[in-house]
């Protein structure tokens, strides 16, 4: 009698153990582009500071708006040719170059390694600024 009941507990177990149910859940991801623009900031463009004894060019960018000011990351790359771009901030043929942002506009400024000033540069600089978009936590 105990075989009897044995068998058909032993296939009772084998379906519960060998089928499984397989749960779908559906994702819906939204993937928020990055917004890249780019800028000639031409020889006339530089505008020196005395108190940083720097020069500096202002770029305006509309897209650098208050939102994207407090919760984006910017990052910026120069060229002087728009092929090989390098991220700043950077030390190039020994000037080094940074950035600072606020709403509305972005300031590139140059100066020598050592912090004297620099001349600055007789030709034009192409500037790419990439706006990652983050949602605030």
């Amino acid at each position: 009698m105990k075989s009897l009941l044995l068998l058909p507990m032993l296939l009772l177990g084998c379906v519960f153990t060998f089928s499984s149910c397989t749960k779908e859940e559906i994702t819906q991801e939204v993937v928020i582009p990055n917004k890249t623009i780019q800028f000639e900031v031409k020889p006339d463009a530089w505008k020196y500071d005395n108190t940083t004894k720097t020069y500096y060019a202002q770029i305006p960018i509309q897209e650098l708006d208050d939102y994207a000011n407090q919760n984006s990351g910017i990052l910026v790359y120069i060229s002087d040719d728009q092929q090989l771009w390098e991220a700043i901030p950077d030390v190039i043929n020994g000037s080094t170059y940074i950035y600072t942002y606020e709403t509305g506009n972005l300031y590139l400024e140059i100066q020598n390694v050592d912090g004297t000033t620099r001349n600055p540069p007789t030709r034009s600089v192409y500037t790419k600024v990439v706006i990652v978009e983050s949602d605030p936590a």
